[in-house]
C-alpha cells in the first residue's frame, strides 16, 4: 500500500488524500474507543463479516496509518 503513496509537505494535498485519511479515520476512532461490543456486533450485521474480520480490518487500518506516520 505505501509503496504507492506519495505524503505531500502540503498538509491540504494530505487532506484530500482517502488513502492517509481513511485509514487515519478508523485508527482514531479505535483509539477513542469507539468499536464498542455494540457497534462491532452492529457493523458485523451491516457488513456481513464475524467479528474476526472487523477486528481485522480495523487493524490494517491502524498499521496502514502507522506506517504513514513513519512516511512509509
Amino acid at each position: 500500500m505505501c509503496k504507492n503513496l506519495i505524503i505531500s509537505k502540503n498538509p491540504q494535498v494530505n487532506w484530500e488524500n482517502n488513502y492517509i485519511q481513511f485509514p487515519r479515520l478508523i485508527s482514531e476512532l479505535d483509539i477513542a474507543g469507539a468499536f464498542t461490543p455494540q457497534v462491532t456486533t452492529d457493523l458485523c450485521d451491516s457488513m456481513s463479516l464475524n467479528k474476526e474480520e472487523i477486528c481485522e480490518l480495523i487493524g490494517r487500518a491502524t498499521e496502514t496509518f502507522d506506517k504513514i506516520k513513519e512516511g512509509c
